[in-house]
């Protein structure tokens, strides 16, 4: 009898089984419930309840309030004198009231306003752009969620198999017909697959944490598990997209409706070396004759001081800041863009390539590994060996899918919501 004879049919059975098994199509345990996490309803669910929003959202809500105000006129001033020892003399208690209204240099109000306009358009801008940057990193989430989830099951595969050429391997060394070795490789294989379970775990509890603070919720609230991967859009070309992110990115629109405003800003601290106007009228008893009771008058400031020339000083250093704000965050999105736009390329072919090459050639691998053991010309440590293969490749192909949905959900904040903005994640490269 062949010395490795007792791994036929049944190691035969489970290891040609193995491939099927830990295949994405049948091991993902996503297709197993029917509450499932859908990516599309967790983004939108993330945009609904994360608080970072919401605090952007009062941000923007106070921005626009204060446009208003902001081309109102002061509130008017009413002042009240009185001669206290004139109360019972022949002349009467003799008091004075008088009303004034400071009025800024004409169009100070309009500037004003519009500078708060464009403030409120710039906080407009910061939570569109916080909105996408939650998008993206919800989707970023729910790709590892799918990928701890996929390798769990490829792990979970593995076991059952490695446990079950422990157990043959063990009834062959008992009769003779296999060495110590073999039973103490299997032993060693086993254990490793069970750390690697645990640290799979481990990164599990972690990622349903991060997915727990997006939902704004406990973190070891129950989530549900993945859906199927979607695959993304085909990205347009490079020079598409970088067009994309000059005309639509919301952080590149606010940060030039911020230099808009500082502007303004500008403008106002130069007209801060014209003079205001105090109308004022009023009712002076304390006057006589009666002819001289009723006054109206203008009172103007003097800008002089150091106070505006500080004031603009300050408003052109913040019109600086602005703009070189604006370019930092152009070159760091265009340079983001083209590194994002390269990891796409290479994950659309490094998938391509495990698709068609790597995960077959892994399985043949496999498969001739196992062949040769049982035909006695192997040995079990080149078996085990194709294993570990089999189980890297399968791994790392899920792990290139699950990064190259996480660069698209980057290319997506970049381009200003180019790339999911009819909210279907279907097509595939």
């Amino acid at each position: 009898m062949n010395r490795h004879s007792y791994l036929t049919p049944a190691a035969l059975l489970l290891l040609l089984a193995a491939p099927a098994i830990s295949s994405p199509a049948v091991a993902s345990p996503s297709r197993q419930h029917d509450n499932t996490l859908d990516p599309a309803q967790f983004v939108e669910a993330v945009l609904v309840s994360n608080r970072d929003i919401k605090a952007e959202d009062e941000a923007h809500r106070a921005a626009v309030a204060r446009i208003n105000s902001a081309g109102a006129l002061d509130d008017p001033m009413v002042s009240y004198t009185a001669a206290p020892e004139t109360a019972g003399t022949p002349m009467g208690y003799r008091q004075s009231i008088a009303f004034s209204q400071a009025i800024p240099w004409p169009g100070v109000l309009s500037l004003r306003a519009h500078a708060a306009t464009e403030e409120a358009g710039s906080a407009e801008y910061q939570l569109a752009d916080t909105r996408l940057r939650l998008a993206a990193k919800a989707r970023a989430a729910y790709a590892d969620w799918y990928y701890v989830h996929q390798a769990l099951a490829i792990n979970t595969t593995d076991i059952a198999l490695v446990e079950h050429l422990k157990s043959v391997t063990r009834a062959a060394y008992a009769a003779g017909q296999a060495p110590q070795q073999d039973v103490l490789r299997a032993e060693l294989e086993l254990l490793r697959l069970q750390n690697q379970a645990l640290d799979l775990g481990r990164r599990e509890t972690t990622v349903q944490a991060e997915i727990n603070q997006l939902l704004d919720t406990l973190p070891d609230a129950p989530v549900a598990p993945p859906g199927d991967l979607p695959e993304p859009p085909i990205a347009a070309n490079l020079e598409t997209l970088t067009d994309a992110v000059l005309a639509q990115n919301p952080a590149l629109k606010g940060s030039d409706k911020q230099i808009s405003a500082s502007r303004d800003r500008v403008q106002l601290a130069e007209d801060g070396f014209l003079p205001n106007f105090n109308i004022v009228a009023g009712d002076n008893q304390l006057m006589s004759p009666w002819q001289m009771q009723y006054t109206v008058g203008v009172a103007i400031n003097i800008p002089i001081g150091a106070k505006h020339s500080g004031d603009l000083d300050e408003a052109h250093a913040k019109l600086n800041q602005s703009q070189q704000h604006y370019y930092a965050v152009r070159d760091r999105l265009l340079a983001d863009l083209s590194q994002t736009y390269a990891a796409v390329k290479q994950l659309h072919g490094t998938i391509d390539l495990y698709d068609k090459q790597l995960v077959p050639v892994a399985r043949l691998n496999l498969r001739a590994a196992e062949a040769d053991y049982s035909s006695g010309s192997g040995d079990f440590t080149k078996l085990i060996e194709a294993e570990q293969q089999y189980l890297m490749v399968e791994l790392e192909r899920e792990r290139a899918r699950a990064d190259y949905f996480t660069q698209f959900a980057a290319l997506d904040y970049q381009s200003g919501g180019t790339i999911f903005a009819d909210n279907q994640e279907s097509v595939s490269p």
